[in-house]
C-alpha cells in the first residue's frame, strides 16, 4: 500500500468514522440524561434519512429547504416520544429493563413504518457535493467525504459551545449529572430530557443525511450503522462526549483499514473483537464519563 493509498483510506475511515460518532454522541445524550441507552437510534437515522428523501424527490424541495425541513420534522419528533413514550415510563420508575425492551419495540415500530411508507427498495436522493473527485496530488477524494468532515466536525463544536454556554445546555448538563438535585434548583426536568431527545434525534437525521452518498436507504440500514455507534460508545466511554468522538473515528478507521488488508467480509468480527479488548483492559472504556449512575 503506497502512501496515497494510506491517505484516501483515512479520509474514507474518518467520514464514516464521524457518521459513527454523531450516533455515538445522540446515545450519550440520552444516557447521560435519562439514563435509557437507546437502541432505537440507528432507525431514527433511517427515518431521518426516508424524511430528506421525502422532501427532495417527492416533494422537489431545494436540498437546504429540505434540509432544514427534515431536522425540523425528526425535532418535533423526538420531542413526541420523550413526552408520549419514555417520560412517563421514567416517572412511574419503571424497571430499567422493561425501558430497555422498550427501545427495542420502538425500533421494530420504526423499520416496520420505513418498510409500510417507502417500501424496501433500496433508495437515494441527490446532494449537491458533485461526484467528481477532488484531487490532493496523487490523492483523490470524493467531495462528499470532505463535506461531511467539514460539517460534522463544525456541528459537533457548535453542540459543545451550546452545552457550555447556553442556559438549556448548562440544563441538560445539570440534569446528567444529577436530576434531583436540578429539579431541586427549579429546572424542568421533563423539560430538558425533551429537548435532549430532539437535540439526539437530529443528530440521528443529520447522520441518515451525510451517509446516504456512501450508503444507499434501506429500512435496515440505521441497525447496521447503530451496531458501530454502540461499539464506538462503550470504546470511548459511555456517556462522554469525548469518548464518543474517539470511539466513533476508531471504530471507522479500524474497519476501513482492516477491510484493504483482509477481507471486507470480517471487518466487522475485527470491529468488534477491538472493542472487547478495550473493555477487558478498560472496563468504562477510553474515557469513563464522571456521571453519577442512573437509577
Amino acid at each position: 500500500m503506497n502512501f496515497e493509498s494510506f491517505v484516501q483510506l483515512v479520509i474514507q475511515g474518518v467520514n464514516m468514522g464521524l457518521v459513527y460518532a454523531l450516533m455515538a454522541l445522540a446515545v450519550s445524550l440520552i444516557w447521560n440524561a435519562a439514563g435509557i441507552f437507546n437502541f432505537a437510534q440507528g432507525d431514527l437515522l433511517t427515518w431521518g434519512g426516508y424524511v430528506m428523501l421525502t422532501f427532495c424527490n417527492l416533494l422537489g424541495l431545494p436540498y437546504y429547504v429540505s434540509f432544514i425541513s427534515s431536522l425540523g420534522m425528526m425535532a418535533i419528533l423526538g420531542f413526541l416520544l420523550s413526552k408520549l413514550y419514555f417520560y412517563p415510563l421514567i416517572i412511574k420508575k419503571a424497571n430499567p429493563h422493561i425501558i430497555l425492551i422498550g427501545t427495542v419495540a420502538l425500533s421494530v415500530i420504526i423499520k416496520n413504518s420505513v418498510l409500510k411508507i417507502w417500501g424496501a427498495q433500496a433508495q437515494r436522493f441527490d446532494h449537491p457535493f458533485g461526484n467528481t473527485p477532488i484531487h490532493f496530488g496523487k490523492v483523490s477524494v470524493m467531495p462528499y467525504q470532505v463535506a461531511n468532515i467539514i460539517i460534522i466536525t463544525s456541528l459537533v463544536v457548535l453542540l459543545q459551545f451550546f452545552l457550555r454556554k447556553s442556559v438549556t445546555g448548562i440544563a441538560m448538563r445539570a440534569v446528567a449529572q444529577n436530576s434531583i438535585a436540578s429539579s431541586l434548583m427549579g429546572v424542568k426536568v421533563d423539560q430538558i430530557v425533551a429537548i435532549t431527545f430532539s437535540v439526539s434525534t437530529i443528530l440521528a437525521c443529520i447522520g441518515g443525511i451525510l451517509i446516504s452518498p456512501s450508503i444507499p436507504l434501506t429500512a435496515n440500514m440505521g441497525g447496521t450503522l447503530a451496531t458501530k455507534a454502540f461499539a464506538a460508545v462503550l470504546i470511548g466511554g459511555l456517556g462522554s462526549f469525548s469518548g464518543a468522538m474517539v470511539g466513533g473515528i476508531f471504530v471507522g478507521l479500524s474497519e476501513v483499514i482492516f477491510s484493504s488488508l483482509f477481507a471486507s467480509t470480517y471487518k466487522d468480527v475485527f470491529t468488534f473483537t477491538l472493542m472487547a479488548i478495550v473493555l477487558v483492559v478498560k472496563p468504562g472504556g477510553i474515557f469513563k464519563a464522571e456521571i453519577s449512575e442512573k437509577v
